[in-house]
């Protein structure tokens, strides 16, 4: 998973808990983190692109031919 795909989770998660909370308070917050976390994900696509992975050994892997890096 993507960290972009994994963001644009998060915003979903927030949003789902946003209709679960009880105070307006609560479901505002939900709401903004949820927008927070769509644009992070809206942001990260146009930076790095919709291949960008979460960690160099990611890299390493999708760029190896075998898949192996012999790093771990």
């Amino acid at each position: 998973m993507t960290e972009v795909d994994r963001f644009r989770q998060y915003a979903k998660e927030a949003m789902r808990s946003s209709t679960k909370s009880t105070s307006e308070n609560e479901k505002r917050d939900q709401i903004d983190l949820a927008c927070m976390w769509a644009q992070a994900a809206l942001t990260s696509e146009r930076v790095f692109g919709s291949s960008f992975v979460s960690s160099p050994l990611d890299v390493a892997d999708a760029t190896s031919p075998t898949g192996q890096t012999g790093i771990r």
